[in-house]
C-alpha cells in the first residue's frame, strides 16, 4: 500500500504532465513548452519528487519484489555492446547487409560507396579501453555516475548535484561543448561524440509527437557512428497492447537512420536500443521491406513519435476547462503506465 507521501509525490509528478499536455492542447506545443520552462517552481518541485520516488520508493519495491530495475538494463546493456562484443556484432551485420545491398544495385555498383554513407573500417572502431561516454537526458539525479565503467554527462531541465541543467530539446549542437559561465549550464553539445544516449522515462514527458521525434534527432546528431540510443518508456500492459506504437517507433528511428538491436517488455516498461549506423541505407532497409495494414499506417511517420495519450479523445467540453479543474481521473491518465501507487515499481 503506497504511503500518503508516495502518494503526494506522485501527484506533483502527474499533475505537471497533466498541465503541460492541456497547454500543449490549447496554446500549441512551442507555447506551452515555453511557459512549462518559465516555471521553475514547478520543475523543482517536480526534480525533487522524482529523486525521491526513484531513490526511496521504487528502490524500495525492487529489492522486495526483485523486479529487474530500469537503470540495471541500461548499464547491462551499455556494457554487453561496448565491452563483450556486442558492438563488433553489429558492425559486421552492417557489413553484411550492406554487402547484399551493393549487390541488388548491380547497375550502379559504385552508389553505396559515395557519398556520406561510405563504409570504412575507420569509421567503425572497436577499441573501448576506455570508459563509455554516455550522454543521460533528463538525469534527475545522475543515478548511472555510480558505475566506474562510464563517463556521464547527466543534463536536466532542473539540475541537481552533478547534473548540467540544459533543454535537450532546444540545444544547439556543434563542434564543441560550450557552458555557461558559472559552468552549471551547457548550451551546445559536441556533434558526434557519446557512445551511448539515454532517455529513460523521457520521451511521454513531452507533449508532442514532433517534439518527441525532435529529441531523437538531437540524439542522433550528437551520437557517434556505431553508438546507441537507450530509450526506456513506461507501460504496465501487456506486451501486446501497444505493439503497433513499438513498431512504429522502430519505424520512425530506421528512417533517422537508426536500426534497433534490442527490444525487451519488462513489467512496467518498455526497453529498447538503437543502433546509429554507418550507412543510413542500412537502417532504412527494413522500413522498405514492410508491407503495414492500412490500420497500421495512421501510426507510421517519419517526423513524429507517438505514444499512447497521443491518440486519446478529448471532449470539447473538456478543452473548454480551466486548466486547475483537472480532477484525479484526467491526472492519473497523463502519467498512468508509472506504477506509482499500489504495484511493484520499476
Amino acid at each position: 500500500m503506497a504511503t500518503e507521501e508516495h502518494k503526494r509525490l506522485a501527484d506533483i509528478v502527474k499533475g505537471t504532465h497533466a498541465l503541460l499536455r492541456a497547454e500543449c492542447n490549447q496554446y500549441g506545443a512551442e507555447v506551452a513548452w515555453e511557459r512549462h520552462m518559465a516555471r521553475n517552481d514547478t520543475l523543482q518541485k517536480y526534480a525533487t519528487s522524482m529523486q525521491k520516488l526513484a531513490t526511496t520508493y521504487w528502490a524500495d519495491n525492487n529489492s522486495k519484489n526483485g523486479t529487474y530495475c530500469r537503470m540495471e538494463w541500461i548499464k547491462t546493456q551499455c556494457k554487453e555492446y561496448f565491452l563483450n562484443g556486442g558492438k563488433e556484432k553489429y558492425d559486421k551485420r552492417e557489413r553484411d547487409i550492406q554487402a547484399k545491398m551493393a549487390l541488388k544495385k548491380s547497375d550502379d555498383e559504385n552508389h553505396i560507396f559515395e557519398g556520406d554513407d561510405i563504409y570504412t573500417e575507420d569509421r567503425l572502431i572497436n577499441s573501448y579501453e576506455r570508459r563509455i561516454s554516455i550522454l543521460d537526458v533528463g538525469s534527475c539525479y545522475n543515478p548511472l555516475s555510480v558505475d566506474d565503467a562510464f563517463d556521464v554527462t547527466a543534463i536536466d531541465l532542473i539540475p541537481m548535484i552533478g547534473v548540467f541543467r540544459c533543454d535537450f530539446l532546444n540545444v544547439a549542437i556543434g563542434k564543441e561543448k560550450i557552458l555557461s559561465p558559472d559552468a552549471r549550464e551547457i548550451h551546445q553539445l559536441p556533434v558526434d561524440s557519446f557512445d551511448v544516449v539515454v532517455f529513460s522515462l523521457l520521451l511521454e514527458y513531452l507533449p508532442c509527437p514532433k517534439q518527441r521525434y525532435n529529441c531523437c534527432r538531437n540524439a542522433y546528431d550528437v551520437l557517434k557512428i556505431g553508438g546507441i540510443l537507450i530509450i526506456v518508456s513506461p507501460d504496465s500492459k501487456h506486451v501486446g497492447a501497444n505493439a503497433r506504437l513499438m513498431k512504429s517507433w522502430r519505424y520512425t528511428l530506421s528512417r533517422l537512420g537508426f536500426m534497433r538491436i534490442k527490444y525487451e517488455k519488462l513489467r512496467h516498461i518498455h526497453c529498447l536500443a538503437f543502433r546509429k549506423c554507418a550507412c543510413k541505407d542500412v537502417a532504412t532497409r527494413w522500413c522498405d521491406l514492410q508491407r503495414f495494414s492500412e490500420s497500421d499506417k495512421k501510426y507510421m511517420s517519419e517526423t513524429e513519435i507517438f505514444i499512447p495519450q497521443d491518440f486519446q479523445i478529448i471532449c470539447p467540453e473538456e478543452k473548454q476547462q480551466q486548466l486547475d479543474e483537472y480532477n484525479e481521473t484526467d491526472l492519473a491518465s497523463i502519467f498512468s503506465e508509472l506504477p506509482f501507487d499500489n504495484e511493484p515499481s520499476i
